[in-house]
């Protein structure tokens, strides 16, 4: 017997990812705003440039400001569960079970 998908549970689980990528895509606006045309000259300008983008709250809607965000916010649920998933499995220094 199937148990029927629990929507609330999922997005709250999911909330603190949610919103890291939604913050996220403040710096993709920055990054579009930056001048330059290579990676240095853009990464220079992105200094002067990053205070204007994170100085609004809300998150940029532009496609590729999106796409940073749901990179980033993917990226640390990834983290998130690696780092829990090897917490378990490795313990270093801690004896498991007592066969001796």
């Amino acid at each position: 017997m199937k148990r029927p998908l629990n929507i609330k549970k999922l997005i709250l689980l999911n909330l603190p990812y949610i919103l890291m990528g939604l913050f996220a895509t403040n710096f993709g606006e920055a990054w579009r705003m930056a001048q330059g045309a290579d990676v240095s000259e853009k990464v220079l300008s992105l200094i002067s440039v990053l205070p204007t983008a994170l100085g609004s709250f809300w998150p940029s809607f532009h496609p590729l400001d999106l796409l940073v965000g749901l990179c980033c916010g993917a990226a640390l649920r990834l983290a998130v569960y690696l780092k829990g998933k090897n917490a378990k499995k490795y313990r270093p220094n801690i004896e498991y079970g007592s066969a001796r």
